[in-house]
């Protein structure tokens, strides 16, 4: 059993347990910003509150849990640290004659995550975890799947083909961004409070270039339908926001950015980045006997 093929081993057996450890974390989090923001119960909430609270409450714990799966141990003291920040504000807040539910939810929730953090089975998880990553790497068996660089040509290859893939990326991605601001500029000018709504289309639109650029370099070409639809639908966007009398360089900006992202994913360059990738995981395969 090779490095990687242990983690995902330890982290099938102990998947409850990082669950409940990340959603304590995020409750944290969430019922601390209620807090200071003064809401006394869930049902006075607002659909931007929700948003708002969402957005800033699952970032950082989703990025300490996928950091320490991923073999960078020391980070469940930063977890903890977290934890124990949320726990003091929380009680330094009681002066203050917080709202009762939220506040009990406050105090509850970091500390039950401290608890899990310092459980008998977070401490295998953990003592695992250090395991495998001081364990040294086996070399690579005949058959299994190689670095990509290690093809023949392929560096020259990345680095003829490489360029004009990466700009029809990050413009697909910077099209989608445009695009929506500009809508949201054109059409809920007055309604600023849905300003998370834009966030959740940018990150939404992030998502599905990220996905198809993973596809492309694991060998599906058809990866690059992923960025063109992004690309369409941000040209879609920019071209239905122009009668909304928003400067010209700006419109002009986004109507471009996706045309020119379409042009290059047309473009020969990036046919053969594709087929290249392509070519590659059929290679991978073969080695490996499938």
């Amino acid at each position: 059993m090779n490095h990687q093929e242990q983690i995902n081993a330890c982290l099938r057996r102990n998947f409850p347990l990082l669950t409940l450890s990340w959603l304590l974390s995020v409750a944290s989090l969430m019922s601390l910003m209620l807090v200071i923001n003064g809401t006394h119960s869930p049902s006075a909430m607002s659909s931007s509150d929700i948003l708002r609270n969402v957005k800033n409450g699952v970032v950082i714990p989703t990025m300490l849990h996928l950091l320490l799966v991923w073999g960078s141990t020391r980070l469940i003291w930063w977890l903890a640290a977290l934890l124990v920040c949320c726990l003091l504000v929380t009680l330094g807040l009681y002066t203050q004659r917080p709202p009762g539910l939220i506040y009990y939810l406050a105090l509850f929730c970091p500390l039950a995550g401290l608890l899990v953090l310092n459980s008998q089975g977070y401490r295998r998880i953990y003592a695992r975890l250090v395991e495998i990553s001081k364990a040294p790497r086996a070399k690579r068996l005949p058959g299994e799947p190689v670095d990509v660089l290690r093809y023949p040509g392929m560096a020259a290859f990345l680095r003829r083909y490489m360029g004009r893939s990466f700009a029809a990326f990050f413009l697909t991605m910077a099209s989608i961004a445009l695009a929506t601001v500009q809508v949201e500029y054109a059409y809920f000018a007055q309604h600023l409070e849905n300003m998370g709504y834009v966030v959740i289309v940018i990150l939404v639109g992030a998502a599905v270039c990220g996905v198809g650029a993973g596809l492309i370099a694991n060998g599906f070409a058809w990866g690059v339908w992923c960025l063109v639809a992004v690309a369409v639908t941000s040209l879609l966007m920019a071209i239905a926001s122009v009668a909304a009398g928003i400067h010209p360089f700006f419109t002009a900006t986004s109507i471009a950015l996706p045309l020119v992202a379409l042009v290059l994913m047309n473009s020969h360059h990036h046919r053969q980045f594709c087929k290249r990738f392509a070519v590659v995981r059929r290679l991978r395969l073969r080695k490996a006997g499938r």
